[in-house]
């Protein structure tokens, strides 16, 4: 047996022995009544401790180990004791200290307590905290430097030694201070100046400012604009990133420069040159273009961008206020030249860029009726992948999408050569395993279903195929599983056969729904359809009525709602649908609040959400959809482009939508057949109401088309 198995046995022999045996009981002198006090608060947050961990008075439980908690229960019970012993009876303290001693034993045990309730604190450190106050306590009666017990603790451990009350005068604190908030900022960064706001004064409080600055300079940017000690100390730094954020935290202009700090830094631009834009919409949308794709070149060859996000927040932002509510809002204008109005001044580039920071809100006519053949226009002679190369390839897989989802993809291609268009295609399919995120991924099935052309769907295909080769062969694990996936998707699509992702990759099924997922605990289907107060809201709704009504379902008129309730049926189904009573008055507004607060009051949540209105009302909608939600249609124009908004808050429900033109025959005809299958007890099996629905349109090429942009779940 060797020394340190030796060792080791008789220790925990030791430990086994204090914890299950007779507490140790050292002889104690005369204690006075003050002190005795503060030794009896010392044993009864040694018990509180105890129980609340253990609920019974034996091992303190700190992780799995048995070991590791058995010595962890003799420092609370016995290793106390001890320093309450030491400091009643060692010489070297002095009788004045006495008392600031064990209440300093009682802090560091009632800080470990909140810690642990309140910031995490991980019970196993329990152990080095005490081991921690015992040595900071001999070298603070010896009147030596705590700084190496704080450097070779964790810092949460470090944390609450520096604040006892009995290490408060040490010759090291603020040494101490330092070398913990060195190690609290490296151990999370983000948190750097949350921390300096406790400490502002700190010696080296600047270089950690100037640290943070280059990880998040726009939570620099909120701190410097306050008149805290800390927001102080941000203001009066000579570094050139942190004084210019400062600058411009404290500028009445500062949320308009703020995106411009990078090409400020590299003096291509002067506070001023931005400035005089800020007026102008126009000019300072420009320069964002401008700045966002000489940062996008930049980004793509490794350079860290410290304004980029926000400089894409401002762009989107500016899009959307000057350009694309406008257009959006004139979506009934028949004269193109005053509808597009807006527009008339930008270049294909301005344009490249509404149509990506657009993709959820530009609506299908604003795009193919004014951005995308502007944007063709303005190039004029040269080939439409020369976009591509001015805007240095940025969100070309989002452009390459949103084409596909507009169905304009194919005439876009056309306007290149062949073989460009060809390396293009491949090109959008490679790759997809070296980005964070998936939404590169997404971009790509996306775009696969929207496409018409044969030969376009067989380049991404075969791409697709060849990478799945390919990542196996290099056993990329993130590769395998995106390629597999999308190869998998890809060929859902364009099969007649079932593909068993939902078995393969464990996830739902996208083929079909089951009626007992729709039903409540009572076995009844609760529905909600939005409705909305303008002219084709009202149509509409008297349509629904009247088709419900000729069909037997039975109809309950309520002030601000109608119930619409199946009868005889295998499944008992309720429609609960608002009225659309005066838009301009709020009162649609008004009616679909008293619904919801109605459904509330029963806890009644829809499992089927139906969106029946124009575009720009959606968001509405999808606002009132809960967590509950397993079917939602968006029966508008371009709703597609909403589908992440839904699935942020069911995740796991089935949408219907269509990529262009929302049609209320479309509409009704899918919602008839989805409840006449619902009432016969019948699984919702989109492949076969697909296949029903284009029989039904086959004779009408107009509305044939129209079903065509509609995607199943």
């Amino acid at each position: 047996m060797t020394i340190k198995k030796a060792y080791l046995l008789l220790t925990l022999f030791v430990v086994t022995t204090i914890c299950t045996a007779q507490t140790w009981t050292p002889t104690i002198p005369y204690i006075p009544a003050i002190r005795q006090f503060a030794h009896d608060n010392i044993d009864a947050t040694q018990q509180r401790i105890l129980v609340n961990n253990s609920k019974r008075d034996a091992v303190f439980l700190v992780c799995d180990n048995v070991d590791v908690n058995l010595y962890s229960t003799y420092i609370l019970k016995n290793k106390i004791d001890e320093l309450q012993y030491f400091v009643e009876t060692n010489k070297t303290v002095a009788e004045a200290d006495k008392y600031k001693w064990l209440r300093g034993i009682n802090d560091v045990l009632t800080d470990f307590e909140t810690n642990v309730k309140i910031n995490g604190f991980a019970t196993i450190n329990f152990a080095n905290l005490i081991n921690g106050f015992e040595q900071a306590m001999y070298l603070q009666i010896a009147n030596q430097s705590i700084k190496n017990v704080i450097d070779e603790n964790v810092p949460e451990v470090g944390a609450i030694l520096i604040k006892n009350f009995a290490l408060q005068n040490n010759v090291g604190i603020d040494e101490s201070k330092l070398i913990l908030i060195s190690k609290l900022c490296k151990q999370s960064p983000e948190s750097t100046l949350k921390i300096l706001t406790q400490y502002p004064n700190l010696p080296n409080a600047d270089s950690l400012i100037v640290d943070f600055a280059y990880l998040y300079p726009q939570e620099l940017y909120n701190y410097a604009a306050s008149n805290t000690p800390i927001g102080v100390r941000i203001k009066n730094s000579n570094e050139p990133t942190v004084k210019l954020i400062a600058q411009m935290a404290n500028s009445n202009n500062g949320r308009f420069l703020f995106p411009f700090l990078d090409a400020i830094l590299a003096k291509i631009f002067t506070v001023n040159d931005v400035t005089s834009t800020i007026d102008n919409d126009e000019a300072y949308y420009k320069l964002l273009v401008k700045i966002q794709n000489s940062c996008e070149l930049e980004k793509q060859q490794g350079k860290k961008m410290l304004s980029m996000d926000a400089l894409t927040d401002k762009l989107k932002a500016k899009a959307l206020e000057i350009y694309i509510t406008p257009i959006n809002a004139l979506h009934d204008e028949n004269n193109l030249a005053i509808r597009f109005d807006k527009i008339k001044n930008l270049t294909p580039l301005e344009l490249y860029f509404l149509t990506i920071m657009g993709e959820e809100e530009l609506y299908t006519s604003s795009f193919i009726s004014g951005v995308y053949p502007k944007m063709i226009a303005g190039l004029g002679t040269i080939k439409s992948d020369s976009l591509l190369r001015l805007a240095h390839f940025g969100y070309y897989r989002k452009f390459i999408k949103m084409c596909a989802a507009f169905n304009m993809l194919e005439d876009y291609l056309s306007k290149m050569d062949k073989g460009v268009a060809e390396n293009l295609m491949k090109s959008f399919a490679n790759n997809l395993e070296d980005y964070w995120s998936l939404e590169e991924a997404v971009d790509v099935a996306d775009s696969y279903s929207s496409i018409a052309d044969k030969s376009i769907k067989k380049i991404i295909s075969d791409e697709v195929k060849n990478n799945v080769i390919k990542q196996t062969n290099n056993d990329n694990k993130k590769g395998k599983v995106i390629y597999g996936l999308l190869n998998q998707i890809l060929s859902s699509f364009d099969s007649a056969v079932n593909t068993d992702v939902a078995n393969l990759y464990h996830i739902p099924s996208i083929y079909q729904l089951s009626n007992n997922s729709l039903k409540n605990d009572k076995g009844r289907i609760y529905v909600q359809q939005f409705f909305y107060g303008d002219k084709d809201g009202k149509e509409i709704f008297n349509g629904f009525v009247n088709n419900f009504r000729s069909n037997g379902w039975h109809i309950i008129n309520k002030p601000n709602w109608v119930e619409v309730n199946s009868s005889s049926s295998y499944t008992p189904i309720t429609i609960f649908a608002n009225k659309p009573l005066n838009e301009d008055e709020g009162l649609d507004d008004a009616a679909q609040k008293y619904l919801y607060n109605y459904l509330d009051s029963l806890n009644i949540y829809p499992t089927i959400v139906i969106h029946r209105g124009h575009s720009y009302y959606v968001k509405t909608s999808i606002k009132q959809i809960t967590s509950y939600a397993k079917l939602v249609l968006l029966g508008s124009c371009g709703g597609y482009h909403s589908l992440a908004k839904v699935l942020s808050i069911s995740p796991q429900t089935q949408i219907i939508a269509s990529k262009q033109i929302g049609t209320g025959k479309i509409n009704s005809a899918l919602i008839e057949l989805i409840f006449e299958n619902l009432k016969q007890g019948k699984d919702l099996n989109w492949f076969s109401i697909w296949k029903n629905l284009e029989t039904k349109f086959a004779n009408n090429k107009e509305m044939k088309e129209r079903f065509d942009d509609y995607i199943p779940p």
